[in-house]
């Protein structure tokens, strides 16, 4: 099979998991596939080419390829002119939409969680300007899903269900494949290779928020959150969070910066040695389609601390501490909760492992991307 896979518009951090993950996991299969990698900066500089066999051939896009700025415009004529000499039999886009169409089978992932959960918090949140520009985006964004391709794949069935609707299309297929965390934090094993920060303080209890500083991801909360704790007496708990210093700065009162460590991107094979220096998840998102963040969690035995939200609770059903995520009181409550009760922790440690079993592996996802591609081809 010659394939496309489409990773040039990967730019936050879950995504470029996702994609990186995938792209290593195909490394590992003894087939005669040829592969041609599409590649943001983001997924480059997680990708150590020489890692990879004469199979695969790499493609950097410096910019991404959307149809709105000259060098988006430049990328697309360059990723056309590339495909047009490939002759891919199929073209996988990660997470779309890829905004241009090849002249094959084209599968994209999905994964807007605003479209497909307008009762979220998030969208209610929102100025009127706000509202206006998330209904902008989506009329742009499923315009270009529908013309891009037929094919849809998304990370869990209700979403599938839901988007099946909102591109009301007879001639769309759709498919479901679980997200899962990939092979660092399966095969991670402890050997203080990497270390982050120095021992912790007596009574220091460490949340981590794997994720970027998207307004749906609801960190700025914690300024709201960190002035409660402190009030009680609660000085030792501190968040680490993979941003910037300058988004730091910008987004959080000076007053609650001591209680936050912002520690920047880090390449996902370091992940699972930054999640193990903490004490749990820490994960207020107001809506999402899938965060990895969970079953990394679960692996890592860490308690989850996170929304009270459908997409997040059927993930991790009895694995979690949930609390209101708009509520700055209900939220310092269950810190406060989890904290102080070990037998708590233990309790939603063992219940992740349990789950765990639910999730595909990164090696079973990869083969279920290529089984619904070989799939799609047949069908020709």
């Amino acid at each position: 099979m010659r394939i496309v896979i489409n990773a040039s518009t990967m730019v936050g951090s879950g995504v470029t998991q996702v994609s990186t993950s995938f792209i290593y996991e195909c490394l590992a299969f003894e087939d005669n596939n040829e592969y041609h990698v599409f590649m943001s900066e983001s997924v480059s500089n997680s990708i150590v080419k020489k890692d990879f066999d004469s199979r695969f051939k790499f493609y950097d896009f410096k910019y991404k390829p959307i149809p709105f700025s000259l060098n988006g415009i430049k990328s697309i004529f360059k990723i056309k002119s590339i495909v047009k000499n490939i002759k891919p039999e199929i073209v996988f886009s990660i997470f779309g939409p890829s905004w241009w169409s090849p002249n094959c089978p084209h599968i994209q992932g999905y994964a807007y969680p605003y479209y497909v959960y307008p009762e979220s918090p998030f969208l209610k949140s929102l100025s009127p300007l706000g509202k206006f520009k998330v209904f902008f985006s989506k009329k742009i964004h499923l315009f270009f899903f529908k013309r891009n391709g037929n094919y849809f794949v998304s990370e869990t069935t209700d979403v599938s269900d839901r988007l099946r609707k909102l591109l009301n299309s007879k001639n769309k297929k759709f498919y479901t494949v679980s997200n899962t965390c990939n092979s660092f934090f399966r095969n991670f094993k402890n050997d203080n290779r990497i270390k982050f920060f120095p021992e912790k303080e007596c009574n220091e209890f460490r949340f981590i928020s794997l994720c970027t500083l998207q307004p749906h991801k609801n960190l700025e909360i914690l300024n709201k959150v960190i002035p409660i704790l402190e009030e009680k007496g609660y000085n030792k708990i501190k968040f680490i969070l993979t941003i910037s210093d300058d988004e730091l700065k910008k987004k959080f009162n000076p007053n609650v910066q001591k209680y936050i460590s912002a520690i920047g991107r880090i390449l996902p094979k370091d992940c699972p040695y930054l999640f193990n220096e903490c004490d749990a998840l820490f994960l207020p998102t107001l809506t999402e389609c899938f965060t990895a963040n969970y079953p990394e969690a679960m692996i890592l035995e860490k308690p989850i601390l996170t929304s009270n939200l459908s997409f997040a609770t059927s993930i991790c059903k009895d694995s979690a501490l949930y609390f209101n995520p708009t509520d700055e009181f209900d939220i310092s409550n269950r810190i406060i909760e989890l904290v102080n009760n070990k037998d708590l922790q233990n309790s939603l440690i063992n219940n992740g492992k349990k789950i765990l079993s639910q999730f595909l592996t990164p090696d079973e996802r990869a083969k279920e991307y290529l089984r619904i591609s070989y799939l799609i081809i047949n069908e020709k």
